[in-house]
């Protein structure tokens, strides 16, 4: 069964899916461990980014771990018994007081571009393959996933991306908007680490303050937002 390690690195922490064998898919110890480490560095005032990638030179997540959901009586069952652990982890993604990088290598498919939207921020090696198969499969993508592709890259490419079910690589994920800078392989941990320590170097309180606010503005909560820097600017003022 697969797990989930956390390094952290200066105000940095790493937050990496081990499941290399299965191409880093999701089983429910990638679920549980997924869950577990984000509510942690979530309460954790030390941190100032996160960067989330996959154990070894082949794979981001190859999606959910079809060998995992055979062992259950229907396909439905397991595929619902991982999206209940795991929705947690969102949540937390989503309420995170700092940034989020995802460090995409080699493949990400399925439940592994959920995986790699919940991020602010995404990174991809110059030989990414990307691809949500869910229709073909007769599978139904959350809505919160799809609701994240939307913002993301916008309803047209996230129907693309859905009905297509192709394969994109790492020059159109670009052009649309999903990745924010591309990399040769041998530079893309080096240059995410770089970019994540970056954004850890800023104000913590400050960035926490933004983080909240885009994520009202996300759920068209712009009096909330509003409020939110009002009062982030009266604490300041004193």
């Amino acid at each position: 069964m697969g797990s989930v390690t956390t390094e952290i690195r200066g105000a940095v922490a790493v937050v990496t899916l081990d499941n290399a064998a299965r191409m880093n898919a999701i089983d429910a110890g990638v679920a549980e461990c997924l869950a577990t480490a984000a509510a942690e560095l979530k309460a954790r005032k030390d941190i100032g980014a996160l960067v989330l990638r996959g154990a070894g030179r082949k794979s981001f997540c190859s999606g959910v771990d079809l060998k995992f959901v055979q062992e259950f009586p229907d396909r439905a069952a397991g595929f619902a018994s991982l999206e209940e652990k795991t929705e947690a982890f969102f949540r937390d993604m989503r309420e995170m007081p700092f940034p989020s990088v995802a460090m995409l290598l080699g493949h990400c498919h399925g439940g592994g571009v959920q995986l790699a939207a919940s991020a602010d921020f995404r990174f991809g090696d110059s030989g990414l393959k990307l691809s949500v198969p869910a229709v073909k499969n007769w599978l139904f993508y959350p809505i919160s996933a799809l609701e994240r592709l939307v913002m993301i890259l916008g309803e047209t490419r996230a129907k693309r991306l859905m009905y297509e079910g192709e394969m994109l690589n790492s020059k159109s994920l670009l052009a649309w908007g999903f990745l924010d800078r591309v990399c040769a392989s041998t530079k893309l941990e080096r240059e995410t680490l770089a970019f994540a320590a970056k954004l850890a170097a800023q104000p913590r309180e400050v960035v926490a303050v933004y983080q909240e606010i885009f994520s009202a503005l996300r759920a068209g909560e712009v009096s909330q937002a509003r409020e939110l820097r009002v009062r982030a600017k009266a604490r300041a003022k004193g």
